[in-house]
């Protein structure tokens, strides 16, 4: 029942998923703090995709407006809030959405082929995103926007933008953001992925200031990271205990869980499969159901103390075989998650093979 895969492929594996997930945290970046995409469950401080364009009359389709930072733009139709954050506290940054392109049932594909951790995934999509900053000292557009991220290598034109003070940050001959003035705050307007300037510029042009609402009042002291790790971990291994396929299902990731290996004592560092979440439950359920394997998990969280990722061990046990599996705990899209696996092998089967089994890959021979 091993499935063989050779280390060069590793490489290149590691390479397409590191690189795709480094875009779309770019991608997300404009939009801080505790960020829920319009698919995950919202936290009692973030924005759920709808909630801050509820007004007393509906809004035009294109149209969104978030009341608590202040705003509303109008894009075209196809247009959806991504995601959405507010930043409780003093921190400069108030919050921010991102629209896109992208549909729920994409993101979903995505994550079923694997695009979602390839560049060209991420890049056919257009993505606006507006950033609210405090502005204490009531600096124009053009002094506020000299040293802010969306500033580097970018030249600064003050403006006057739908009425308001306003900068553009130009970029190669494009204008790559807008900063506006209003409501005593900052507003930054961006793109990314395949966006163009002329969609930007529509988007500034359309910008509205709003008299903003009250920020929420905060219903908990935000959740020490290992006390959040620990919880999953306890309920992680009840459900396994309990081969309870249901409950596993929602407590892992929703698009790919990956699996890392450590050969030897010695770890490859490489990201070296992935498969996405749906297959990996369904295949779980049917190993369980014939009793084929069984999986015990320590709960005890554990830190790697040279990237400060939490992790469980666990045992998964088949009939000729147990294999050692850190279980990979984190935070991903507002809620704590078993997203992977580091694999453990004493050494490497014939031919440099990688030896992974149902469920962590599709085939088997």
């Amino acid at each position: 029942m091993t499935t063989r895969r050779s280390l060069s492929t590793v490489a290149v594996v590691l390479l397409i998923i590191v690189a795709g997930y480094a875009l779309l945290y770019a991608v997300r970046s404009q939009v801080p703090a505790t960020v829920v995409s319009s698919t995950a469950p919202a936290s009692p401080t973030a924005l759920p995709s709808n909630s801050p364009s509820s007004t007393a009359s509906p809004l035009a389709p294109g149209t969104f407006e978030n009341r608590i930072l202040g705003y509303r733009i109008t894009l075209p139709v196809a247009y959806r809030r991504f995601t959405s954050s507010i930043t409780p506290g003093t921190t400069a940054v108030l919050g921010g959405d991102a629209y896109t392109t992208r549909t729920v049932e994409e993101v979903r594909t995505d994550c079923q082929t694997g695009a979602a951790s390839g560049i060209g995934g991420t890049q056919q999509y257009a993505f606006v995103n507006v950033e609210a900053h405090r502005n204490p000292e009531g600096l124009s557009a053009a002094r506020w926007a000299p040293g802010s991220p969306a500033s580097t290598h970018a030249l600064v034109e003050p403006a006057i933008i739908a009425g308001y003070d306003a900068a553009r940050l130009v970029q190669g001959g494009e204008v790559r953001s807008y900063v506006i003035s209003a409501n005593a705050r900052i507003y930054v307007l961006g793109r990314d992925g395949n966006a163009s300037a002329q969609l930007l510029a529509g988007a500034a042009d359309s910008f509205q200031a709003i008299t903003p609402a009250a920020f929420p009042s905060p219903t908990a002291p935000p959740q020490a990271p290992r006390d959040a790790a620990s919880q999953l971990a306890q309920r992680l291994a009840q459900a396994f205990a309990a081969q309870d396929v249901d409950t596993i299902a929602g407590l892992m990731t929703d698009c790919r869980v990956i699996s890392i290996e450590n050969i030897g004592g010695s770890p490859l560092g490489t990201e070296g499969t992935s498969r996405f979440a749906a297959d990996f439950i369904a295949a779980l359920r049917g190993h369980f159901a014939r009793g084929e394997l069984s999986v015990t998990v320590d709960p005890n969280v554990q830190q790697n103390p040279q990237s400060g990722q939490f992790f469980v061990t666990s045992q998964w046990r088949e009939t000729d075989r147990t294999t050692r599996i850190d279980l990979l705990l984190g935070e991903r899209d507002g809620r704590w998650q078993w997203f992977g696996g580091t694999h453990y092998y004493p050494a490497l089967t014939g031919n440099n093979c990688i030896p992974y089994r149902s469920p962590w890959v599709a085939s088997n021979c």
